[in-house]
C-alpha cells in the first residue's frame, strides 16, 4: 500500500515530463458548503457524469456518497467561495503512484504534484521525484493555503518570503520607515504584521530619541504612532491572540493619554513666546512643568511595563500562525467600508442637535479612518483614497483645532488653580476663535450629510 504522501508545488513546465508517461485523467468539479467548525462538506462531479456529496469530519475522514445531478445543480446555486476545476493526471511507476492536479479557470497556473511512496525509504530513493527537482518550486506538505478547502475559500496562494519582508523594514533607518510601504500582494495578516512591525519600530525610535533630547516634535511622533498602532490592534482585532491584542492597546491608549498633558504644555510654552502679552510668571509656570512632566514621561517610557509592551506585540506578530487567506486589499476595503458606514450614521444624527459628545465620537471616527487610509492608500487605490481624505478634512481639520481649544482651556485652568501664583494671569493663551470653529463645524456637518463615501 502506497502511504507515505508528499506534494510539490511545481510549474507549469512539468507537463514535457507528463507528455512522455503513460497516465490516466480525469476531470472534476468541487463546490463547498456551510457547515460548523469541526466538518466540511463539498460536492463534487466527476466528469462527464459522476456526483457526490463528501463529509469530512475534524480527523480528516471523508465519507463519500452519490447524489442525483438534479441535487449537484440545486447545491452548486447556493455554495460559498469558488468552484474548485481540475484536471488530475495519474501515472503509475515500479507500482507506485504519482499524481498531478492542474487547476482550472480561476485557479488557472497552479500545478500540484503528489507522490505516493509504499514507505519512508522508497520516498527517499525515489527517481521520479529526483528526476522531477528542476520543475519544484516548493514542498507544500503543510503549506494549508494550497488545501482544495483554502483553494476555493481565500484568494489565489500568492507566494513571498515574509522573512525578507521583516528584514526590508529592519534595513530601513529608522527615520525614513514612514516612507516604507506593505507590498500590495500579500495576505491581510501579513500585510498588517508588517505595520506593526514598523510602528513598533519607530516607537523604539523615538522613544529613544525623545530619552536622549526632549523635543516636542518627538513626542508627538510618538504619540500618533501609539495612537495608529492601537487603532490598527482594534480594527483587525480577529488576527491576533485577543488577550494580547487587549492588554497592548489598553497600554498604548494609555501612555497616550498620559503624554497628552506634555505635548499641550510644550504647544503652550511656544505659544506664550510669540504672545506679547503674556506674562513673564505664565512663561516660567509653564517652564517649571515642563521639566517636571519630561521627568515623569521618561520615566513611562523607561518602565518595565513598556518594555513589555513592545516585547509581547513583537513576540505575538512572529508567533499566530495565519490560517485565513484572505488578501490584503479586500479586507482592507472591507473595513474601511464598515467604518465609513459607521461614521454615514453618525453624521446622520447630528442632523437633529449635537453636543460635544456626539463631536468626540465623529472625531475618533475621522482619526481610525484616517489611520486606515493613509497606512493603505496604495492597497485602497490613491485615487479614491484621496477623495475620501479630502472630503473627511472639510470636518477633521476645524474639529481637530475646536478639541484642541478645549483641551487647552481646560489644562490653562487646571494649571491656574494649582499654581502658587494666585494672580496668574492665562487669558493670552486661551483660544479666541471657538465660535468661528463651531461655525465651520456646523457647515461641515451639513455639507457632510449630503455625502455618499465610496471605497
Amino acid at each position: 500500500m502506497n502511504n507515505i504522501l508528499q506534494k510539490f508545488l511545481v510549474s507549469s513546465d512539468i507537463q514535457r515530463w507528463l507528455e512522455k508517461q503513460v497516465y490516466t485523467v480525469e476531470k472534476t468539479e468541487q463546490f463547498y458548503k456551510k457547515t460548523d467548525k469541526d466538518s466540511q462538506c463539498y460536492y463534487l462531479r466527476c466528469f462527464p457524469d459522476q456526483y457526490f456529496k463528501v463529509m469530512t469530519n475534524s480527523k480528516g475522514d471523508e465519507d463519500r456518497s452519490p447524489v442525483s445531478e438534479e441535487l449537484y445543480i440545486t447545491e452548486r446555486k447556493k455554495h460559498i467561495g469558488r468552484k474548485v476545476v481540475k484536471k488530475i493526471y495519474t501515472v503509475n511507476i515500479d507500482d507506485e503512484d504519482f499524481v498531478l492536479f492542474e487547476y482550472l479557470k480561476s485557479l488557472k497556473g497552479i500545478y500540484i504534484f503528489v507522490s505516493y511512496c509504499k514507505d519512508a525509504q522508497s520516498l527517499q530513493n525515489s527517481k521520479v521525484i529526483e528526476t522531477l527537482q528542476p520543475f519544484v518550486l516548493k514542498e507544500i506538505n503543510n503549506d494549508k493555503k494550497y488545501s482544495d478547502m483554502s483553494l476555493a475559500m481565500y484568494v489565489k496562494p500568492m507566494e513571498y518570503n515574509l522573512d525578507k519582508l521583516f528584514e526590508q523594514i529592519d534595513a530601513f533607518e529608522a527615520a525614513n520607515l514612514f516612507f516604507w510601504q506593505v507590498p500590495r500582494r500579500i495576505y491581510v495578516r501579513d500585510g498588517v504584521v508588517l505595520v506593526l512591525y514598523k510602528n513598533l519600530r519607530l516607537l523604539h525610535h523615538y522613544k529613544v530619541n525623545f530619552q536622549r533630547k526632549h523635543m516636542s516634535a518627538t513626542l508627538h511622533r510618538l504619540r500618533v504612532l501609539m495612537r495608529r498602532t492601537a487603532t490598527i490592534l482594534e480594527t483587525f482585532e480577529d488576527l491576533f491572540n485577543p488577550n494580547v491584542s487587549r492588554f497592548c492597546r489598553t497600554l498604548l491608549l494609555r501612555y497616550h493619554e498620559e503624554t497628552k498633558f506634555l505635548r499641550y504644555l510644550y504647544f503652550l510654552e511656544e505659544l506664550c513666546a510669540t504672545r506679547d502679552t503674556a506674562k513673564l510668571s505664565l512663561y516660567s509656570e509653564l517652564k517649571t512643568l515642563i521639566s517636571e512632566e519630561e521627568k515623569l514621561v521618561t520615566q513611562m517610557l523607561l518602565s518595565k511595563p513598556f518594555s513589555q509592551l513592545i516585547q509581547i506585540l513583537t513576540r505575538e506578530l512572529y508567533e499566530q500562525e495565519n490560517e485565513q487567506y484572505y488578501g490584503l486589499k479586500k479586507a482592507v476595503k472591507k473595513v474601511v467600508r464598515v467604518r465609513l458606514k459607521k461614521f454615514e450614521v453618525q453624521l446622520g444624527k447630528t442632523s437633529e442637535g449635537y453636543n460635544d459628545e456626539m463631536l468626540e465620537e465623529l472625531y475618533i471616527s475621522m482619526d481610525t479612518l484616517q489611520t486606515l487610509l493613509e497606512d493603505f492608500f496604495h492597497i485602497i487605490g490613491e485615487k479614491e483614497t484621496q477623495m475620501v481624505v479630502d472630503e473627511l478634512n472639510i470636518l477633521l481639520k476645524p474639529l481637530r483645532e475646536y478639541r484642541n481649544c478645549k483641551e487647552r482651556e481646560m489644562i490653562m485652568k487646571g494649571i491656574k488653580e494649582q499654581s502658587d501664583y494666585t494672580i496668574l494671569d492665562i487669558e493670552p493663551l486661551l483660544c479666541e476663535h471657538v465660535k468661528e470653529l463651531e461655525e465651520k463645524i456646523l457647515n461641515a456637518l451639513k455639507l457632510l450629510r449630503t455625502s455618499k463615501f465610496y471605497i
